[in-house]
């Protein structure tokens, strides 16, 4: 019995060290490289104006830069958790007007920005929750036998969840 204590102190002792670890140093680290990335991803959106391949008052334009300075100032805010929440509160969230007219009109470049947005923005959820992130592997990984298209169904979630403003969800008090 003894043993099964020690054991269970020692496995409990080396989980609070990494997470310390984690939650003090790798995290932040992790959440400025991811923030830094925006930044860099909205200077090249800036730097297409400076250039005039888009029109800085375009729709476009304005949708995007938008979009990267609100995920900017909410990057340590999204993870499983909030992402969890909004698919409970909103499971039947379709992609808004803007995002859609947006998807139609944009440049190709654009859309490149765009794209690296989301996918840098997922890995900001799988770094603000690493607990999560496991357990979500594993059961992506199950759930690989049920194809593509629950894939999809997450990836399109996902994007939505990342799109919508914060204070018109409902989400986060103003």
């Amino acid at each position: 019995m003894t043993d099964f204590v020690y054991m269970l102190a020692l496995a409990f002792s080396v989980y609070f060290v990494f997470s310390l670890f984690y939650h003090t140093a790798l995290r932040p680290m992790l959440c400025d490289r991811a923030r830094f990335r925006l930044f860099a991803l909205r200077d090249d959106l800036r730097r297409l104006a400076i250039e005039g391949e888009v029109e800085p008052s375009s729709f476009q334009y304005q949708y995007l830069e938008r979009l990267l300075c609100r995920l900017i100032e909410k990057c340590s805010w999204f993870s499983w958790s909030s992402f969890f929440e909004f698919l409970w509160r909103n499971n039947q969230a379709q992609p808004s007007h803007d995002s859609l007219r947006f998807e139609a009109e944009a440049s190709d470049s654009l859309k490149t920005i765009h794209d690296q947005t989301i996918s840098g923005m997922a890995r900001v959820m799988l770094t603000n929750s690493p607990i999560w992130t496991l357990t979500i592997a594993l059961v992506l990984a199950i759930a690989d036998a049920f194809g593509w298209a629950w894939k999809r169904w997450v990836e399109i979630k996902t994007k939505i969840f990342l799109e919508e403003p914060l204070f018109d969800s409902g989400l986060v008090a103003a």
